[in-house]
């Protein structure tokens, strides 16, 4: 059991593990026969782990430059909310207040505008019924022409009453003068 079988080494090292275990021997072979799928199994590794690396690592970059500007994105979110922050009004929560008592003033302004524009348009609704009404009704004074010959007679006896009128009024003002002369000459007779 002393064979040496293997690599070839002609030190003790491996006859001391040959004898040290019983059966290593058949195994030996075994090992020596695969070792050498073990080195077509390293080199395909390592050829495989090459490729790996030409996608690995520039990922690895890649990642860390993304990590890099994600960072520079936080500082500088973090930097423009502190630039906000200190630029707020520190009145600002009075003034919403304000702002909210403002809105629901003019909603209730809004309110009472609604429901004056319904009442005026009720009542344009009834100026439209009246006037449809009134233009009915001018239909049918058209019809009435007799009243409208009657009406002009009327005119023309009312301008004769006028100019009558204009007469006596001549009339009475002439009497008038004939009277207050012969009278004002009894006036200063009189004692009152």
């Amino acid at each position: 059991m002393t064979e040496k079988t293997g690599s070839g080494n002609t030190d003790g090292s491996s006859a001391e593990e040959i004898e040290h275990h019983d059966n290593v021997e058949v195994k030996a072979d075994n090992v020596v026969l695969q070792g050498d799928a073990l080195d077509r199994f390293v080199t395909v590794f390592e050829s495989a782990a090459r490729r790996w690396e030409l996608v690995v690592y520039p990922a690895l970059l890649a990642f860390v430059i993304l990590a890099a500007y994600g960072f520079f994105l936080i500082y500088t979110l973090s930097k423009d909310m502190h630039l906000l922050a200190s630029g707020m009004d520190p009145n600002m929560a009075r003034n919403l207040s304000n702002m909210s008592d403002s809105v629901t003033y003019l909603s209730e302004n809004v309110r009472t505008m609604t429901r004056r524009i319904d009442k005026i348009s009720g009542t344009m609704e009834g100026m439209a019924l009246t006037l449809e009404d009134v233009s009915g009704k001018m239909d049918t004074l058209e019809t009435l022409d007799p009243m409208l010959v009657y009406i002009r007679g009327m005119d023309a006896s009312m301008r004769n009453m006028t100019a009558e009128m204009g007469g006596m009024r001549y009339e009475v003002t002439g009497m008038g003068r004939n009277i207050t002369r012969p009278m004002s000459i009894m006036n200063s007779f009189m004692p009152w």
